[in-house]
């Protein structure tokens, strides 16, 4: 084997972009431990936060929706973790280092790490969960990673019952051999969906085990009252000491408005929310919310409105382009959207490497599709539909049902009947529910919010753009795309990465699957007494619970200091 070198991974950020920076091969650098950041904070309290709706599972080697990783960043954790800067820094392995052709990685484990059942983690756990997520063909984009370990493919393909490449080296030394260096590379064990799992208890538990899950995370799951709420407690035994609070209750609230939320945090019977689109003037000018703590991020997302592309009419390029060209997302964006979330003009959002907002020298349609109702008209009769004749009836789906998502749906309905087109719209009773009429292409017309889990754009483009992505609810099919997003994965000069990238969104956006609505940016409140909110790109589901703590006096004079978790396995 080659002479290693130590990697670090930096990602600097700026207030509108950042650049993930990789080390080159050569040059050394070491991976330190990090000290534990204990503000004098005072022990105690029970911190409440929303789910609008149920998560699916707690298991990270199946959880693919926003509502599960929240839950499952405080009960698991993996290899790496993120600071608020996103930058990846050490969690059960504090040290590590690379070959000089970046294909083999040898990991140095923590010693003392416990499972919240009471066993510590070794080599082997991590061996057993990349394999069992191998087997059971986990989310992206995890599975992509791990599927280029050398003897990966083979073991998917039930040709060997071991991954050659996976090597419990010693009881706290892990070894990883790639097939090939990739550009993306450790950042994507970060993820929520990488985490270390207990095999014993996941055979014991199976399917039940996303229902009651063991991580070593600082949080312990306690019980999970279905469409009422999840409570976790504090893990005592946490190798980075006790987290400050008691317990974290996830109250779901499948359905409810952001409005009642807001309602709800200004009572006193939450600790954080977001602020509506029409409260956003009255919290910035009256004077009783300056009490509450105002936080305000933009989101490494995007909201989009979905084609399925296999299905008529949307099949045919011309109708999804005349759709883009009819709709005017910028005054959706303005007065509808607001939050000062930006116009999206392509899949990648402000702050993500390869981020181009003009897209400069390029068609007008491949500028974001300007408000061209005449446009639009030429392209539906073009493809069949003159002044919407025989355009069959669209049914436009939803799983929000906040009032600012319903005028969102109304606007588009409003816009397309000026070209004779007549839209339904339809809302999913919850997540899981429309999650299913998604995953079995059901929906001919949706909307959904991605938000990438690591700051790098292959998180972005391959989950819904890659015609074998479980999550592209499109089925979009481009060979063109595929071949440029594998090429980009493995491509290690950073100026011709962007350049692939930026091919792909513009191959992407004149295939037009999709209407890329805004990128998000997010409004909080937080009660006065929470401190430690340690916000990211990454957006509120990966605030680290484990650095919260109530100011001293909230605890001895609130009744909602004090918590009683019964834990139900």
């Amino acid at each position: 084997m080659s002479n290693p070198v130590h990697m670090a991974f930096l990602v600097p950020l700026c207030i509108c972009c950042y650049l993930l920076i990789h080390s080159p091969p050569g040059s050394p650098e070491t991976m330190e431990p990090p000290v534990p950041d204990k503000p004098a904070g005072k022990f105690g309290g029970m911190y409440r936060r929303v789910l609008h709706d149920s998560p699916a599972t707690l298991d990270p080697a199946f959880s693919t929706d926003i509502y599960g990783r929240a839950v499952i960043n405080q009960i698991f954790e993996g290899l790496f973790q993120f600071d608020a800067h996103l930058k990846p820094i050490p969690a059960i392995a504090n040290f590590w280092e690379a070959s000089r052709d970046r294909r083999t990685w040898t990991f140095t484990l923590r010693q003392g790490v416990m499972f919240h059942h009471g066993r510590q983690v070794t080599a082997h756990d991590f061996v057993y969960s990349f394999t069992r997520f191998l087997r059971v063909k986990g989310p992206t984009p995890v599975t992509d990673f791990l599927g280029h370990i050398q003897g990966a493919k083979a073991f998917m393909r039930g040709q060997t019952p071991h991954i050659e490449g996976l090597i419990a080296v010693d009881r706290y030394t892990l070894q990883m051999v790639l097939e090939e260096p990739l550009a993306s590379s450790l950042a994507i064990l970060g993820l929520a969906n990488a985490a270390v799992v207990p095999q014993e208890e996941v055979e014991r538990l199976g399917e039940r085990f996303g229902r009651a899950p063991v991580g070593t995370g600082p949080f312990k799951f306690a019980r999970w009252e279905p469409n009422h709420e999840i409570v976790l407690e504090a893990n005592d035994r946490y190798y980075q000491g006790r987290p400050f609070l008691d317990a974290v209750v996830f109250k779901i609230l499948v359905g409810e408005k952001v409005e009642e939320t807001f309602a709800e945090f200004l009572q006193g019977n939450l600790e954080e929310t977001i602020i509506p689109r029409g409260k956003l003037d009255e919290v910035r000018a009256d004077p009783r919310y300056r009490q509450y703590q105002r936080l305000r991020i933009p989101a490494l997302g995007l909201l989009y409105i979905g084609f399925n592309t296999q299905l008529k009419p949307f099949d045919d390029r011309r109708v999804r382009q005349a759709f883009n060209y009819a709709v005017d997302k910028e005054a959706i964006v303005r007065e509808i959207a607001g939050m000062g979330s930006h116009l999206a003009t392509g899949a990648l959002p402000p702050g993500m490497l390869g981020y181009d907002p003009v897209f400069f020298g390029l068609p007008p349609h491949e500028k974001g599709y300007p408000y061209d109702p005449p446009v639009a008209k030429r392209l539906l009769a073009e493809a069949g539909y003159p002044d919407g004749a025989d355009f069959p009836v669209v049914q436009l789906w939803s799983a929000s049902k906040a009032d600012s998502t319903k005028a969102e749906l109304v606007a588009y309905q409003r816009y397309l009947a000026e070209l004779g087109l007549k839209v339904e719209i339809h809302f999913a009773p919850d997540w899981p529910t429309y999650k299913k009429m998604l995953v079995q292409g059901q929906l001919p017309m949706f909307r959904l919010v991605w938000y990438a889990d690591i700051p790098d754009p292959e998180n972005m483009l391959s989950p819904l753009l890659h015609s074998t992505s479980p999550t592209n609810h499109m089925l979009y099919r481009n060979p063109v795309v595929d071949q440029l997003l594998e090429q980009a994965r493995k491509e290690l000069d950073e100026a011709q990465r962007i350049a692939l990238y930026r091919e792909v969104e513009r191959l992407v956006m004149d295939d037009a699957p999709w209407i890329t609505q805004h990128y998000p940016v997010v409004p909080y409140l937080y009660q006065p007494y929470v401190q430690g909110v340690e916000l990211s790109f990454l957006g509120r589901r990966a605030i680290p619970l484990k650095k919260i703590w109530f100011k001293k006096g909230f605890v001895e004079d609130s009744p909602r200091g004090t918590v009683h978790v019964q834990p139900s396995r």
